[in-house]
C-alpha cells in the first residue's frame, strides 16, 4: 500500500486517513452506502476504511467534504509531534509522571487543529494512556473513547493497533473484567513483544491467581529492564516476581526477590516502593508462619505513606495467629474508623475483625455475602475474594449449611483459585 497521498494540497499517510474517515462517518452516523454514493463504490470504501485498498486523492477528498471537511490545518511538522507522543509514552513507562504531564501541557496548545486532522485518532490513543496511567480518569469517562475506537481498529496500522490494544487492555483489566483485559493485553503481545508489555502481562497475571504466567512474563521484563539500565522499572518487576513467588509458595525466590527490590530502592531512593515491600514481605511470612517477623515488616509499613490499612490488615491476622487478641484489639480501634472509610481495604479489616469476634454469629454472613464479597468481586480484587470464600465457607460448614458451601468451592474451583 502507498505511503501517502495529497489530500487538500498536502501530503498524508493513508494508515491515518482510512481510520479518520471511517471514525467521523460512524460518529456522523452516515453508512457506507450514504458516503459511498456518487463518488465510488461500497465495496471500494469498505477496502479503504478497513486498510486494505487505496483510494485516488480526488476521490479522499470527495469523501471528506461528503463529511462536512473542506480543508485541513497545517499545524507544523507531524513527525516531532509525533515525537512528542513517544517521549510521554516513554515517560509514562519510566514512571515518570511529571515530565509526561509536561510533555502533555505542551501537546495540549496543538489539540484543536489535531483533533480536525487525521492524526486525532492517533492523538485519542496517546490521550487515552494519558488519561489512564497518569490522571486515573473515571472508567465511565473512557468507556465511550474505547467504543468509539474498537469500531476503527481494523483501520489502524499495526503500530497504533498495538498501542490501543494495550492501553484499552489495560483499562479493562482494571475497571471491568479481568479476562477481557487479559485477551487484549495478550492480542497486544502477538503485534508487538516489549518490555512493557511483558510487566503489564505479568501484573495482570499476578492478580488473576495465575502467578506461574505472571512469573513468566514479569522475568521477561525483568531481563530486558535490567539489560538496559532502566532500574525503576526492575526494581516493580521484583517486586510483583516475588508476590507471584509467594503464591507459588515458593518463599525462598519471593524473599530473594523482594530484597533485590529493597536493596536497590534503598540504593537509588526509591521511597514510593517501600510501603509495597513491606506489606509484601509481611505477608510472605505470614504464609512462612513465621508471624513475629511478619509483625515486624508490617510496622515498617505502617510508618511509610502507603495506605495503613492493608498494613493492618497483615498486622491483626499475625497478632491473632500469635493469640495477641487485645493487641489486635488495638489495632482495630485505631483503623476501624470513618477516617479510613476511603480505603480500598477498610472491607477486608472489617471482614477480619468479624472473623475474630463475630465468626459463629448470623452478623458474619450476612456482612460477607451483602457487602464485603460483592464490593471486592465488582473491582475484580479477586485475591481477595478467595480467603474471604474460603473462611465463609468454613462458617456455612460449621452451620452444617454443606450445600452453599459447596457451591462456593465449586464457584472457585471454576475460575482457577485453587
Amino acid at each position: 500500500m502507498k505511503d501517502t497521498v495529497e489530500i487538500f494540497g498536502k501530503e498524508f499517510e493513508y494508515d491515518f486517513l482510512s481510520g479518520w474517515i471511517k471514525y467521523n462517518r460512524l460518529q456522523n452516523e452516515i453508512s457506507q452506502d450514504a458516503l459511498a454514493y456518487g463518488i465510488c463504490s461500497v465495496s471500494h470504501l469498505s477496502y479503504f476504511e478497513n486498510g486494505k485498498k487505496t483510494l485516488r486523492g480526488e476521490i479522499i477528498e470527495a469523501l471528506l467534504k461528503k463529511l462536512n471537511i473542506h480543508q485541513i490545518e497545517e499545524f507544523g511538522n507531524i513527525g516531532l509531534i509525533r515525537q512528542q507522543f513517544y517521549n510521554m509514552m516513554f515517560q509514562i513507562e519510566n514512571l515518570n509522571y511529571e515530565d509526561a504531564k509536561i510533555i502533555y501541557d505542551e501537546l495540549i496548545n496543538v489539540e484543536d487543529l489535531i483533533s480536525t486532522s487525521p492524526y486525532n485518532i492517533e492523538y485519542k490513543i496517546y490521550l487515552l494512556m494519558y488519561n489512564t496511567f497518569v490522571e486515573h480518569v473515571s472508567y465511565n469517562d473512557l468507556k465511550q473513547d474505547i467504543k468509539d475506537l474498537d469500531k476503527i481498529y481494523s483501520s489502524l496500522s499495526q503500530e497504533l493497533q498495538y498501542l490501543y490494544l494495550f492501553v484499552s487492555g489495560k483499562i479493562l483489566y482494571k475497571y471491568d473484567d479481568h479476562n477481557k483485559g487479559i485477551e487484549r493485553l495478550t492480542n497486544a503481545y502477538k503485534l508487538k513483544e516489549t518490555p512493557w508489555i511483558n510487566y503489564n502481562l505479568g501484573f495482570s497475571y499476578c492478580f488473576n491467581n495465575e502467578p506461574l504466567k505472571g512469573t513468566y512474563y514479569l522475568e521477561k521484563a525483568l531481563e530486558s529492564y535490567e539489560k538496559n539500565g532502566r532500574y525503576i522499572n526492575a526494581l516493580w518487576c521484583h517486586n510483583y516476581i516475588g508476590i507471584c513467588y509467594t503464591n507459588l509458595k515458593i518463599y525462598e525466590k519471593s524473599e530473594e526477590h523482594f530484597k533485590a527490590a529493597l536493596t536497590g530502592a534503598k540504593h537509588f531512593s526509591i521511597n514510593k516502593i517501600f510501603g509495597h515491600l513491606y506489606i509484601n514481605l509481611s505477608y510472605l511470612y505470614f504464609c512462612e508462619e513465621n508471624y513475629e517477623e511478619s509483625i515486624v515488616w508490617t510496622k515498617k509499613a505502617l510508618e511509610t505513606d502507603s495506605d495503613p490499612i492493608l498494613s493492618a490488615s497483615n498486622y491483626v491476622e499475625a497478632c491473632i495467629k500469635l493469640n495477641r487478641i487485645e493487641e489486635s484489639k488495638e489495632v482495630f480501634n485505631k483503623y476501624l474508623t470513618k477516617e479510613y472509610e476511603g480505603s480500598i481495604y477498610f472491607k477486608l479489616l472489617h471482614f477480619l475483625y468479624l472473623s475474630a469476634f463475630h465468626f459463629e454469629e448470623n452478623l458474619f454472613y450476612e456482612e460477607v455475602t451483602k457487602k464485603i464479597l460483592p464490593y471486592y468481586e465488582g473491582i475484580n480484587y479477586f485475591n481477595l475474594c478467595k480467603p474471604i470464600k474460603l473462611k465463609l465457607i468454613e462458617h456455612l460448614e460449621r452451620k452444617r449449611k454443606y450445600k452453599e458451601a459447596n457451591i462456593i468451592y465449586k464457584g472457585l474451583y471454576d475460575i482457577h483459585e485453587y
